[in-house]
């Protein structure tokens, strides 16, 4: 085995489920998530010899993992405005109408991944890698390039505007609540 191979076994190996469930939560679409994979993949490819060397190669290969499915969320998310925005209608087909509790799921799902959209790339990141990934902030700075307060700020600015989008849904409900203030 080369040595390139053998650096890929040691860091994407050891966390490929991850990086699945990571892409998986932002997309749940078992083709944007291909996608996803694959441009997180050629990515990885390009920049391998940074992965290798980086301070954090795990948490970097997630956040690489990460900026894809939010890349492919947002085209997702794009494409499906121009498709609603030409059917003026707006409505699903007949053969395709969902439950009211599916249909309000799907509508909070996207509320929520509109949400996170919504944030700057660094914040939408960031609270992906800490809250879903639950990486310690030395990671999560490691992999964004920051300093750790920085990393730290970018988790609390991304759920300020977080709890501001999706305060109507569950308005007693803490995202980065005290239970992460004291892990710090």
């Amino acid at each position: 085995m080369d040595d390139q191979s053998q650096a890929y076994e040691e860091i994407i190996g050891p966390i490929e489920d991850r990086m699945l469930r990571s892409i998986w939560r932002i997309t749940r679409d078992p083709h944007d998530a291909e996608d996803a994979m694959q441009n997180a993949l050629v990515t990885l490819w390009n920049r391998w010899n940074r992965v290798r060397r980086h301070a954090s190669p795990h948490a970097l290969v997630l956040k690489i993992c990460v900026d894809a499915a939010l890349d492919v969320a947002r085209r997702r998310g794009r494409d499906r405005r121009n498709i609603e925005s030409n059917d003026p209608a707006g409505h699903p087909a007949e053969g395709l109408r969902l439950p009211l509790e599916e249909l309000a799921n799907s509508e909070l799902r996207r509320e929520v991944l509109a949400a996170i959209g919504g944030l700057s790339r660094h914040q939408a990141v960031t609270v992906m890698l800490r809250a879903f990934e639950e990486l310690p902030y030395n990671q999560i700075a490691a992999a964004l390039g920051c300093t750790e307060a920085t990393a730290r700020k970018h988790f609390e600015r991304a759920c300020a505007r977080l709890r501001l989008a999706l305060a109507r849904h569950q308005p007693n409900v803490s995202i980065g609540g005290s239970h992460d203030r004291s892990q710090r």
